[in-house]
Order: structure tokens, then sequence, then C-alpha cells
């Protein structure tokens, strides 16, 4: 498992899986494919010099509502150079900020076809109140079939430390999104999510979400995602209502 674990990182840093896929530079106009709501990008792949976005993801218990909370966070995206953003987030729990959390993104290229496109994403967690951090570093493929369908894929391992932090803490990230754009203006998806998948090296119950979704552009710099899904596990199924408000300049 250990030389799994170090394969995957060496993918994810070479910045593709395959020898085959031509790289060449992007052009002056980002590749068009949508982000996922719940686990959204540090702006899109591609994203040019100067661009800034700042969104609010808010996800509400539909039951179970005794035993969960409202969990939502404002967040700042900004390219510093071309195919590289950065962001800041802050997660809350109802009213309690919970962590203060740090990404960056780079985007490696895209295929001389121009429907492939990939990139890896970074990020630093610091848990408040106790030394806990988590490590996570993602490889991202996407790629367009046509004009109105499109896949991108978030591949990764998370890694927690501090004094805090369990014994045995490595865990897989994986997320996938389909999406169907129906107009100009409307885009349709379907998202799943290993939303605490646990660790490599004990047994946990697997929890998978899946969020169907429909993501609206008002103007240019106005646009909303908002779904109704639930988070799926061999014991329970906690259904969830989300919603991100995105301003883009």
């Amino acid at each position: 498992m250990k030389i799994l674990r170090f394969y995957f990182l060496g993918l994810c840093l070479s910045g593709s899986f395959s020898p085959l896929l031509a790289q060449e530079k992007l052009p002056e106009e980002t590749h068009d494919i949508p982000e996922p709501m719940v686990f959204d990008l540090v702006r899109e792949l591609g994203a040019r010099q100067g661009e800034l976005e700042i969104n609010v993801l808010a996800e509400f218990p539909l039951n179970n509502t005794s035993s969960r909370h409202i969990e939502w966070a404002p967040e700042i995206e900004y390219a510093i150079w071309d195919n590289f953003a950065v962001e800041f987030e802050l997660p809350f729990e109802d009213g309690t900020l919970e962590a203060l959390k740090a990404a960056l993104q780079y985007t490696f290229g895209k295929s001389k076809s121009g429907n492939f496109i990939h990139g890896a994403q970074f990020m630093v967690e610091k848990i408040r109140k106790t030394d806990k951090w988590d490590l996570s570093l993602l490889y991202i493929p996407a790629y367009r079939f046509n004009e109105t369908w499109s896949i991108l894929a978030m591949l990764g391992l998370r890694q927690q430390v501090g004094s805090d932090s369990q014994n045995k803490t490595t865990t897989l990230l994986l997320n996938a999104t389909i999406f169907a754009e129906i107009s100009k203006r409307v885009t349709l998806g379907l998202e799943f999510n290993n939303s605490d998948p646990g660790n490599f090296d004990e047994e946990e119950e697997l929890e998978l979400l899946a969020m169907p979704q429909v993501h609206i552009e008002f103007s240019e710099h106005w646009s909303l995602q908002t779904g109704v899904g639930g988070e799926f596990t061999d014991s329970k199924v906690n259904a969830t209502a989300a919603f991100r408000m995105i301003a883009e300049f």
C-alpha cells in the first residue's frame, strides 16, 4: 500500500497519467468545463492572471437534524499567474468557525484536441483549538465529450498531522462530476464524493455523497449552483440541500 501511495503522488506531481497525451500552451480563453459544487476548484482549470472569485457554499441537513449541523464556508479565489490560483476559506458549523483553509492549484495543460485538460491542487486545513492539520494533494483530470457533455474528477490523498491527530490518518479522496450543459446559462450536474472515507489502515464505514445539481449563470459576474442529494452509508441516509453563490470579477 505504501508503494501505491508514492506511485499515486508521483503521478500527481508529474502532471499526467499517460505520456501519450501531448501538451500545448493554453489559449487565451479558459477551458469551459464546469466546476463541481460541493468540492469546487480554485478557479477553473486554465485560469488567467487576475481572475477573482468570491463564493459561499452552504449545506443544510434535511433529516436527522438533531445530530447534524448547517455547514457553510465563504472563500476567495485569485489567479496570481496564468494557470496558477490560490484560495482562502473559512469553514463554519452553524455559527462556529471550525478551521482555516488554504489551497494552491496549477493547470498543467491540455491535449492537442482541446478536449482534455488537467492540473493539481494542494490544500492545507488547520483545525481550530487543536494541534491538527489536514494536508491534501489531488490530481484533477477533465474531459469534454462534446458541446453538451463533460466530466471532471479529483483524485488524491489526505494526511493528518499534529499532536492531536489520529495514529492512522491517511485517507483516499475521490470526487467525480458529470455535466450536461443544456443552454448557455444552465448546466445540470451529478456529483459523487467520498465525504468521509476513513483511512487505509482501519475499517471505517464509507460515506458516499451523491448530489444532483443545477448551475445557473445570471450574468457575467453572478451565478448559482444548487442541489439536493444524500450521504449514503450501510446504516443510514442523510439528506442534504446545498447551494453555492458565486461572484466573479
